[in-house]
């Protein structure tokens, strides 16, 4: 009992002094902004997405936090998720942290006198609202569109990411609970932010049609491209086909599944030699593309790998005949532009972000027709030229693409969010 009551007072000990840090730390910055001049800014962080397996909106994310801090050494990122954790539960994963990066994650300790699950609710509702508030943001930052109910007591100043409107543009490939709660919190959240950042103009252009945002309040930021999809320093995979394509995403109704399967088995009746690679975990609303898979009268030669973590994302990529994504509505589309830089021509959809990313260095295709899509892929197997000519454009292409650029007009964006002035450009289009 002795050792528990001393573990119990130890954990509030330090909740203590997190709190009287917290006060004084506002109490400096607020010092130095107002007395001093000083302009750093303190950016509150949603990253939730860090504690599931990313997909495309987690590597945004990832790869925009950190560069941040290296393009705007005056930016101070603090970083929310669950403040709270339970013995048993994980450790934090991964983070992009750097010197002006912090994370608040308190473990109750193993031992802990009281009921733990009640004193992590009653943490939760009470102490982590508080802490987040004395944390005193500029601007809170929140790049996955919404921001989660337990942090809205760290923002005073809001600026989202809008990945894409597929709950308005296409509601019917999004997932019920997905699409209620999209258009329940959504448009108070767009209409209530201070500045939005949108990943591609064609995003822009639905937030201005489809949600009636005024467009001088949206500011087009182009992601990036990790590096590493660039480097050639891989070990080949083990079990994949000598001659592939390749899809890359969650399997989900907007990424055009069914069609892709029926464009390869009339590719592979009409001659193609190659297999068919689908990497990314089944989504929601699969059952059609689940059984048009298992139906497929090629089924021998496609392989689905799921979820893959980079470095063998990469190596996969990498040895690809081509990247075929016929999706029916991107945000941005970051797999394009990851095998551009691999060097891996692509077989894209004339669809949403698609022309804009890729420009002339893809083989556009009409979504709707497997037989379109089939024949581009005859057409690129069939003539290495081609084939050749889209790989170095798609490199090209690829290169125009920086973290550090849109790192940059990301700062300058929540800078003015914040009432500070700007030092970079609040825009950015590859």
């Amino acid at each position: 009992m002795r050792r528990r009551l001393a573990v119990t007072l130890a954990f509030f000990g330090h909740l203590l002094r997190d709190l009287a840090g917290t006060l004084a730390a506002r109490i400096r910055h607020r010092y130095r902004r107002v007395v001093l001049g000083d302009e750093t800014l303190a950016v509150g962080v949603d990253i939730f997405p860090f504690f599931e397996r990313m997909s495309g909106v987690g590597w945004y994310e990832w790869n925009l936090l950190a560069r941040l801090p290296a393009v705007d050494p005056a930016v101070e990122l603090r970083l929310y998720a669950h403040t709270f954790a339970a013995p048993d539960e994980p450790p934090a994963p991964p983070l992009p942290t750097t010197v002006r990066t912090r994370f608040r994650f308190h473990h109750v300790p193993e031992g802990f006198l009281l009921p733990v699950g009640a004193t992590i609710k009653v943490l939760r509702a009470t102490v982590e609202p508080l802490l987040l508030f004395l944390d005193g943001n500029d601007v809170f930052f929140a790049p996955n569109f919404l921001v989660p109910r337990r942090h809205l007591a760290a923002v005073r100043t809001l600026v989202p990411t809008v990945h894409d409107l597929a709950f308005l543009r296409l509601p019917e490939t999004v997932q019920r609970e997905t699409l209620d709660n999209l258009r329940r919190r959504l448009p108070g959240v767009l209409h209530g932010a201070d500045a939005l950042i949108a990943v591609s103009a064609a995003t822009a252009g639905d937030l201005e049609a489809l949600a009636k945002v005024t467009p001088r309040r949206v500011h087009v930021i182009h992601e990036g491209v990790d590096p590493a999809f660039a480097s050639q320093e891989d070990a080949v995979p083990r079990g994949l086909p000598a001659r592939y394509l390749l899809f890359v995403s969650t399997l989900e109704p907007r990424k055009n599944v069914v069609r892709l399967l029926e464009a390869f088995a009339r590719a592979a009746a009409s001659g193609y030699q190659g297999d068919l690679v689908l990497v990314g975990r089944w989504g929601w609303r699969t059952e059609a593309a689940q059984d048009a898979l298992e139906r497929s009268p090629v089924r021998d030669r496609i392989r689905h790998l799921d979820y893959l973590e980079r470095a063998a994302l990469s190596s996969v990529m990498r040895r690809a005949e081509a990247l075929v994504f016929p999706s029916l509505l991107e945000g941005f589309g970051l797999p394009v532009v990851e095998a551009m830089a691999c060097g891996v021509p692509v077989i894209l959809s004339r669809a949403t972000s698609l022309p804009e990313v890729a420009g002339d260095a893809a083989l556009y295709v009409d979504p709707s027709s497997p037989a379109d899509i089939a024949a581009a892929v005859l057409r690129l197997a069939g003539d290495p030229a081609l084939a050749a000519s889209l790989s170095a454009a798609g490199r090209r292409r690829a290169e125009r693409f920086s973290w550090d650029e849109t790192a940059r007009a990301s700062a300058a964006v929540l800078r003015r969010a914040a009432g500070l002035p700007g030092r970079f450009a609040d825009a950015y289009r590859a």
